[in-house]
């Protein structure tokens, strides 16, 4: 991962924990990211907040939902574009096509 991802990792994760904790997550690698995402998995599990699985008619779902959003000026049109691209992406890999 470069520097700027992990430097954008680290200023989401400022959001929900200390700016310590942010810095010292944003940059594991290896084994301990492996062991910290099983922890975060099961403490999510505990708590019942494990996401949906992701099915054709999810992504269906959330694609109406974008065309129906109130987005705010501060949305540029790329992050619109980026967020219609990851969800066509997603739809694409549950029905098995290669977009080009």
């Amino acid at each position: 991962m470069s520097q700027t991802q992990n430097e954008a990792i680290e200023k989401s994760l400022q959001k929900v924990i200390s700016k310590e904790a942010a810095n010292e997550l944003a940059w594991k690698t290896g084994t301990e990211l492996i062991e910290l995402h099983r922890n975060i998995y099961e403490q999510m599990a505990i708590q019942s907040l494990l996401p949906e699985e992701i099915t054709v008619k999810s992504v269906l779902k959330e694609l109406y939902e974008l065309t129906e959003a109130d987005f705010s000026k501060e949305l540029l049109l790329s992050d619109l574009q980026d967020l219609m691209f990851q969800k066509v992406d997603m739809l694409a890999g549950l029905l098995g096509i290669e977009l080009e």
